[in-house]
């Protein structure tokens, strides 16, 4: 079925790019970079999604995952340009970014819609609406796929328009890095959530290193002893400090933003959970009570869990969760958020569609995990096995390009 998708897209399966030789993948991987190409904007943001209507805005958390995948590729101009964007945009907050911090400091307990925003219209104006739009998270990915960029680059300075953003957002993520806000999902404002907390993480460690601040390393530590703790008292680690479930975002407390080992044992419980309990079809669904359009399986978490695998050196489980995201382009070379709710939840699926409309048909985000999860198995030792007795690769060779690896702060 794969090699029947592939005829008819008009690509050259032998090409190469920046990351090395992706071999049978080649011409998928090239059909997600032209997606994320494509639908990148001139103003340099990235749509989150083309076809889908509710999703025609550019969210810092999906566009720095997307510019990320990109720097993999090589195609660091386009990444230039989002970042480039993200200062624009972050410019126009400045005001917001201050007061924010100005009123925590003085005590004073702000709503979440006065807070400044993590979803930004194409032309990186704040959008003013009763979507949920008080997200740390993005900020985190955001500084983190920036020092991703510029390492990519060849430089470690950020340049000196770019300066009083990024030092900005690195105060506003240490100021409210362990406030309640919105999560990944969009959902519960009123809680702390583990991905949320991850991403705040890679963020201050990024910008620690960026901004040559070391009280960001410091506030990163206090971000990673409280998630340390949690997982400790659970065993495993936690959805939200509200929710004792498990939530598929959290396996990237190891990969990519490294507050812990891979091997840590509360994350390679969680590992082993999502792939358990939240396993659909063969994708990897966001928390068990998921119902948003049915509750299906998203590619850019199958996507995770298999970046998590590769890291591990499981080639072999990467590999599945690989091949269930390459046999979901469809014969237009689109690749979706979610699949099968209908068949999960067809009430709930009903309802969404009804209220929205299909769910989307083409998301950015997708695509950039399945280019960053190809370059990860890429570039593994295709030597590499996996002894699920000891949970760790019998290779002992030096980690592969794409593996993140916990700095010298991770527990």
């Amino acid at each position: 079925m794969r090699a029947d998708r592939r005829r008819g897209y008009g690509l050259d399966p032998a090409r190469e790019r920046a990351g090395g030789p992706y071999g049978e993948d080649a011409d998928l991987v090239e059909t997600s970079v032209r997606a994320m190409l494509a639908n990148q904007q001139p103003s340099g943001a990235f749509i989150a999604s083309p076809d889908f209507p509710q999703y025609h805005y550019c969210w810092l958390r999906d566009a720095s995952f997307v510019a990320h995948a990109l720097d993999r590729i090589g195609e660091l101009g386009a990444s230039a340009r989002y970042h480039d964007w993200v200062v624009t945009a972050l410019e126009g907050i400045a005001p917001a970014m201050e007061a924010a911090m100005r009123e925590h400091r003085a005590g004073r307990e702000l709503e979440p819609a006065e807070m400044p925003p993590a979803r930004f219209s194409l032309a990186g104006l704040a959008v003013a609406d009763n979507w949920p739009n008080f997200q740390m998270d993005g900020y985190g990915i955001w500084l983190w796929s920036l020092q991703q960029h510029l390492h990519a680059s060849g430089t470690e300075h950020v340049a000196e328009r770019a300066l009083p953003s990024v030092e900005r957002t690195a105060r506003y993520l240490a100021t409210f890095a362990l406030s309640p806000c919105f999560d990944v999902w969009e959902e519960d404002g009123q809680s702390v959530h583990t991905s949320t907390l991850a991403c705040a993480y890679g963020g201050l460690m990024a910008a620690a290193s960026l901004l040559d601040r070391a009280d960001m390393a410091d506030r990163a530590e206090e971000v990673q002893a409280v998630v340390l703790e949690r997982g400790r008292r659970a065993g495993r680690f936690e959805k939200s400090s509200a929710n004792r479930e498990v939530d598929a975002s959290s396996i990237w407390l190891s990969v990519p933003f490294a507050l812990v080992d891979a091997f840590h044992p509360a994350l390679v419980e969680t590992a082993a959970e999502i792939a358990g309990r939240l396993e659909f079809e063969g994708g990897i669904r966001r928390y068990p009570g998921d119902t948003y359009f049915g509750g299906g399986a998203w590619p850019l978490l199958s996507a995770s869990l298999g970046w998590h695998y590769a890291s591990l050196g499981d080639i072999a489980s990467a590999r599945v969760h690989h091949e269930w995201i390459a046999g979901h382009f469809d014969v237009e070379g689109r690749l979706g958020e979610q699949y099968g709710g209908e068949h999960r939840d067809p009430v709930m699926y009903r309802e969404w569609v009804s209220s929205w409309g299909h769910p989307a048909k083409e998301l950015l985000w997708s695509h950039a995990m399945f280019v960053i999860l190809s370059g990860a198995l890429a570039s593994a030792a295709p030597e590499r096995s996996f002894d699920r007795s000891t949970d760790r690769s019998t290779d002992s060779g030096e980690p592969n390009d794409l593996q993140a690896e916990p700095n010298e702060r991770s527990s």
